[in-house]
């Protein structure tokens, strides 16, 4: 489970929740699901989404596919939270900048706010979470966790 993140696995069950990775592979692909579609998913199924590559065309036309397959079986089920939504084709966390709404809520929450040059030395998935992490009405739980596994505590910011 090299694709999950430190601050993901709680030791009991790491997929219990839709981690990062499969987040991030979603927006890039255009699906968006909640939790009632996760929760159908096979453990085997939720690791493969994890696995399964999603950085070229043909890749994230697989794992599109993949998705929909694996939930075609569940489709009579209220709820799932499966809607197409539209593919940012310039988004946030390929910025060189870290975005205002990041920095703002860093601030408000008394945490460190990583430098320009932070923001682009961490991966593009990294920048992701920070995004999510810190959007407006989120309960930032896992924030000061995904920061120290970045390396932008107190100690890892100039």
């Amino acid at each position: 489970m090299t694709a999950l993140f430190q601050f993901e696995q709680d030791g009991r069950y790491a997929l219990r929740r839709i981690p990062m990775i499969v987040r991030f592979n979603l927006d890039a692909i255009g699906i968006r699901f909640d939790f009632p579609a996760w929760a159908v998913l096979t453990r085997e199924e939720r690791q493969e989404l994890v696995d399964l590559p999603c950085t070229t065309d043909a890749q994230k036309a697989r794992y599109r596919q993949r998705i929909l397959d694996m939930l075609a079986p569940h489709a009579e089920l209220p709820d799932l939270g499966l809607e197409d939504i539209a593919v940012d084709s310039d988004p946030p966390w390929r910025s060189s900048t870290v975005p205002a709404d990041v920095v703002d809520t860093l601030s408000e929450l008394d945490l460190p706010i990583p430098t320009d040059v932070h923001w682009q030395a961490l991966s593009d998935l990294q920048r992701f979470v920070l995004i999510k992490l810190t959007r407006r009405g989120h309960k930032n739980a896992n924030l000061q966790a995904a920061l120290d596994e970045f390396g932008l505590n107190e100690d890892g910011i100039a």
